[in-house]
């Protein structure tokens, strides 16, 4: 393990617990990248890729455990017991991550990082990120897939596996193909939204039971990377006839993620700041564009990205509530999601026209 960095967050004096809104990173999480902080630059960077049994001890070095029973306070100090039902435990701090039906039986915390072995040789499988979210309520590790170049001209795409589950019984085990890095909870779902082959698991006591089905989906995890791929290059090989149309793209893509414009010629003062919102927004597309069709060329791989990577960065789509702390998880990134994926279906009419 030499040459990684391990490091937990403090916990301020006086605090229980600090969450990092819209990340999930509370004060007992830890994040570990690979060669980086991430954009919030509260993970660790990793000068390596750990294997996951590494990754496991740098982010995750405690189990869960099940209770056998609860044990509740009434309103009026009487006291009532219950097998029906138990408490996940955290076992480094006593933390309870869930409470559940006897029956719940999540998948333990070596037996997640040992199913990243079930994807490659022991020797192969790397970690190119993992961590903790919530307190521990959410484990996630991905793996560094195949780095494929979509085009002719050097436009490299990294693709990763993303294993993930929730110990609350907000999510079962689940694994999902991503080509983004997953460094926290807006991350992770952003992928999950985006996935179109993946596998779900329920919780089961007996994860050997499991390793058939998983086997079986692992080819189909690399079907629908190869699928994307395949489409992807498809973009990058339709030719933007001229500057004219993307920039038609660029507003019809604006248009079908916020809305239709207003009138030009509105005295509404809401209408005409939503106007001036627009000019800019469609400046800051067509900046990406400038700055990556000299090097991948003129084709709609190019303009969808353009759109999206306005949609992931821009500070006038956080005004609109694309990166709203308010709203973290359902809204918020399911949202997003969808407004991703209308671009590409947008992008997809022009590249086939």
């Amino acid at each position: 393990m030499d040459g990684i960095v391990v490091q937990h967050f403090n916990r301020p004096k006086g605090a229980e617990c600090i969450t990092v809104m819209a990340h999930l990173i509370e004060s007992s999480d830890t994040v570990a990248v690979y060669q980086s902080k991430a954009w919030h630059g509260l993970a660790q960077a990793l000068d390596t890729y750990p294997n996951p049994t590494e990754a496991r001890q740098i982010v995750a070095p405690w189990e869960i455990m099940p209770s056998t029973d609860l044990t509740v306070t009434l309103p009026n100090g009487n006291m009532v017991a219950t097998d029906e039902f138990k408490a996940i435990v955290r076992s480094d701090n006593g933390a309870i991550l869930g409470l559940h039906s006897r029956k719940y039986s999540p998948v333990s915390v070596g037996d997640f990082f040992d199913l990243c072995y079930e994807f490659g040789a022991v020797d192969t499988v790397k970690v190119d990120s993992a961590g903790t979210l919530r307190g521990g309520k959410t484990l996630f590790c991905s793996l560094k897939g195949d780095t494929v170049e979509i085009g002719t001209r050097g436009d490299l795409s990294k693709g990763y596996l993303l294993l993930a589950q929730a110990f609350d019984g907000t999510m079962a085990l689940r694994g999902d193909c991503a080509f983004i890095r997953t460094v926290c909870n807006n991350t992770m779902t952003a992928n999950h939204l985006a996935s179109r082959t993946g596998f779900t698991l329920r919780h089961t006591r007996n994860m050997g039971d499991r390793m058939a089905d998983v086997r079986k989906v692992i080819a189909g995890w690399k079907a629908g990377q190869d699928a994307a791929v395949t489409e992807a290059n498809k973009f990058a090989a339709a030719p933007v006839r001229s500057r004219a149309e993307v920039q038609e793209f660029f507003l019809r893509a604006l248009e079908t993620t916020y809305g239709v414009l207003p009138s030009a010629t509105t005295t509404d003062k809401r209408e005409q700041s939503t106007l001036a919102w627009a000019a800019t927004s469609l400046a800051q597309i067509g900046a990406y564009w400038d700055a990556e069709e000299p090097t991948y060329g003129a084709n709609w791989w190019v303009a969808a990205n353009a759109v999206t990577a306005y949609l992931q960065h821009s500070t006038e789509a956080s005004r609109l509530g694309v990166n709203s702390d308010a709203r973290v998880y359902a809204d918020l990134y399911g949202a997003q999601g969808d407004r991703k994926g209308a671009v590409l279906n947008l992008a997809r009419e022009y590249a086939m026209a």
